[in-house]
């Protein structure tokens, strides 16, 4: 478990957690907050169900840390601590971000939810789609997610708004380009990222497949294989959109927080955690 909590994570989150004052009709004592969240990451590392959280780790019932995660994620704590863990990774240089990359992918959805559509790639069966921007080392800037049969394109302009919300905002200047495939090709999204004062690195609809931007892309196609990792993330089964958001943003908060505590100990090599034997 300490593997996914570090010590640098914990503080990160701590100061950002709601209040939560004593009761007044006293009671049973409130399970910890860094107990909890450890619970919280286990489900997320291992896809558990909530209930079949093992009471034997220490982090309290599987009740009740679904109820902390849900309070958390309601706060939007995930979001804030994803930026702080993007602006201490910039303050450090470990971060490329001359050079932003945009990508997409889907997974299958087994409840259903405004988050979910028919999937046009799996038969129309449930899906939800991912929708990443990183930098150019594969770091997770802005994590989205959305229903499977809404195109890539549609979602750009939300994804550049995110981006310039977590880059430019926190005092840094915005990326000199952006990379991205043909779902991302159309005149009108093409003008509106240069227009962003970005340089648009994208291969037009209907251009032959072999435009070389594959050598410089491949960075955003490996960070999904960082998330699916997290178990709970290769399938949806959430009934809410906003908590599967939420596991996605805790996965980038991990994964930022690895990222910034191997790039202390001067390791450029990186996993997004290590999965213990358990």
């Amino acid at each position: 478990m300490d593997t996914l909590l570090s010590d640098e994570l914990w503080n990160l989150i701590a100061p950002l957690l709601p209040a939560h004052p004593p009761s007044a009709k006293g009671g049973r004592p409130r399970r910890s907050d860094r107990d909890c969240l450890r619970g919280i990451l286990f489900v997320l590392r291992e896809g558990l169900r909530w209930q079949a959280l093992p009471r034997e780790l220490g982090c309290g019932s599987g009740s009740t840390c679904w109820r902390r995660f849900q309070d958390w994620t309601s706060a939007g704590v995930w979001e804030t601590v994803h930026c702080h863990l993007v602006a201490a990774l910039g303050e450090r240089g470990l971060l490329q971000l001359d050079t932003a990359v945009v990508d997409s992918s889907s997974v299958r959805a087994l409840q259903g939810g405004a988050h979910t559509g028919p999937n046009p790639t799996d038969r129309a069966k449930k899906g939800v789609k991912r929708h990443l921007v990183t930098d150019g080392q594969g770091v997770p800037l802005v994590v989205q997610i959305g229903p499977a049969n809404r195109r890539d394109e549609q979602w750009l302009p939300s994804l550049l708004w995110w981006l310039w919300i977590v880059v430019c905002h926190l005092g840094w200047r915005r990326p000199r380009e952006l990379l991205a495939d043909r779902g991302y090709g159309f005149a009108w999204l093409l003008a509106l990222i240069r227009a962003w004062g970005l340089r648009a690195r994208v291969a037009p609809r209907g251009s032959p497949h072999g435009s070389g931007l594959g050598r410089r892309r491949y960075v955003v196609e490996r960070t999904p294989s960082w998330f699916m990792r997290f178990r709970r993330l290769v399938v949806c089964y959430e009934r809410c959109g906003e908590h599967y958001q939420g596991f996605y943003q805790l996965a980038a908060c991990v994964i930022c927080a690895r990222r910034l505590h191997d790039g202390q100990e001067g390791d450029a090599s990186w996993q997004p955690f290590e999965r213990s034997a358990a």
